[in-house]
């Protein structure tokens, strides 16, 4: 079973601090929340009628190899999994609906995008619809957010005590 460690080392030399500063793994578990690395993209085989060209189009991404990784917030507050919007643009992902959505910011009319979020330590791919979220534009370190509907496939451990997280299928 493949696992993905998303939490932190039990210490963290903080980058770029002067004079060097050290935070508890378990400070950055809450301070930043479990993380994992994903790529983002689109190919249009996996969203065709055939499900064998669709198991085909899912085998060809898991095989390659990621040309640039972005980090992802394991969001269990999320029901679906969604997209930074500018990293959407970015990437050129198909536009393919706007709909009407509220989280913590109240409601709001967001992007809707063709698109797969690969988990790269897992090998795991979920690809279809994501929202197109605001998520550097509001602060955030993460680039997407995977949320219950990819979460429902896995098994999540978190461990607050010593700054650890783990993901596996």
């Amino acid at each position: 079973m493949p696992i993905a460690d998303c939490g932190f080392p039990p210490l963290t030399v903080v980058p770029g601090s002067n004079p060097r500063q050290v935070v508890l793994g378990s400070r950055m578990l809450v301070d930043k929340g479990p993380t994992t690395s994903v790529q983002i993209g689109f190919t249009p085989d996996l969203f065709h009628a055939d499900p064998n060209i669709v198991q085909a189009a899912k085998q060809s991404v898991l095989n390659q190899s990621p040309p640039t990784l972005v980090e992802a917030l394991i969001d269990s507050g999320a029901s679906d999994s969604c997209i930074d919007e500018s990293l959407a643009v970015e990437l050129g992902l198909p536009l393919v609906n706007r709909v009407q959505a509220a989280g913590v910011g109240g409601g709001h009319e967001f992007n809707v995008y063709l698109g797969y979020i690969r988990i790269v330590a897992l090998n795991y791919v979920q690809y279809g619809r994501f929202m197109g979220v605001l998520l550097q534009d509001g602060g955030q370190p993460h680039h997407v957010l995977l949320g219950r509907s990819l979460l429902k496939d896995m098994i999540l451990v978190y461990d607050g005590r010593d700054g650890t997280c783990r993901l596996a299928i």
